[in-house]
């Protein structure tokens, strides 16, 4: 699926904030001068990264920052993240292999591994079995 900065709100909501202020005022008021690049952090060290070919070069401004909002949120969430992205699927594709994974879209497919956002308490009474316990026992 197509990543949206959108998509930062939940996973790094101070830097989904400071996104959308980019997006809301001018640059010039925020005192912001940015280019197409990103900040990579591995191990302590901290690298600059193009977001697009020869993007240290490139200046964000109020005519391209939407853009730049875009490429910043699709470098977080993928490639800054590449190597975590693909460990967690190696072992996933451990437990489930992909041919049976890929007939899913991505709300079933969170569904499936999530479950139900909101949990039916009276579902939940009605269909519970109790070993050793009661439904009126206090740590119930």
């Amino acid at each position: 699926m197509p990543i949206n900065y959108h998509d930062l709100e939940a996973t790094e909501p101070e830097f989904y904030k400071s996104l959308v202020a980019m997006l809301e005022h001018p640059l010039d008021l925020l005192g912001l001068e940015l280019t197409f690049t990103a900040e990579l952090n591995e191990f302590g060290k901290l690298e600059s990264v193009d977001l697009v070919e020869g993007g240290r070069n490139i200046a964000v401004t109020d005519e391209n920052k939407l853009d730049y909002v875009r490429l910043v949120a699709h470098h977080r969430m993928t490639s800054a993240i590449l190597k975590q992205i693909d460990a967690f699927l190696d072992g996933f594709h451990e437990l489930v292999p992909p041919e049976l994974v890929s007939i899913f879209d991505a709300q079933e497919l969170e569904l499936l591994i999530s479950g139900l956002p909101d949990i039916d308490l009276d579902d939940l009474r009605a269909h519970t079995e109790y070993q050793g316990y009661k439904p009126t026992d206090p740590v119930i």
